[in-house]
């Protein structure tokens, strides 16, 4: 065999070796975009459930038993939360999630984190968070998973 034969199959091989490398790159980049996917719709699954449960409960501690017709009488920003002795088994309004974290444990996924916040909004600008008491409050459900690259977020309004 002479030396032009002997380049003709290395550069074979090299060719041969390239183009395995780029279909391995491509099928798992097609695997990584696909588990993404899932994440995606788990976590958003996950968010929305969350949101759910919320939005069944009452929408201030002031209205579980009985209506309110002025908005001082509903919960002070600084005290939304769960009230004392409350868990999450018992919570009975909208506000008792603010600051409610779990893990929530998936068949595919493993683990997806949820992360809860409540805030009075402004009625007329809902993206405005308001200082005082309003007839709106804005639920922020935030969710994570190790197969994402950012937290995925969920928003629900709750009115009065």
């Amino acid at each position: 065999m002479d030396n032009s034969h002997i380049f003709l199959v290395l550069g074979a091989i090299v060719l041969l070796a390239i183009l395995v490398l780029n279909v391995n790159r491509t099928i798992l980049s097609s695997a990584d975009n696909a588990l993404q996917a899932e994440a995606i719709t788990t976590t958003t699954s996950v968010a929305q459930r969350t949101i759910d449960l919320i939005s069944s409960k009452a929408f201030d501690n002031a209205t579980v038993n009985a209506p309110v017709t002025n908005t001082s009488d509903l919960t002070a920003p600084g005290l939304l939360g769960p009230d004392s002795g409350e868990n999450v088994n018992s919570y009975n309004d909208v506000d008792d999630y603010n600051n409610y974290s779990a893990v929530i444990s998936t068949p595919r996924l493993g683990n997806v984190g949820v992360r809860v916040n409540v805030r009075y909004v402004n009625p007329s600008q809902p993206d405005q968070i308001a200082s005082t008491q309003t007839r709106m409050k804005r639920i922020k459900v935030l969710t994570t998973s190790v197969y994402m690259p950012d937290t995925l977020r969920l928003y629900y309004y709750s009115s009065y």
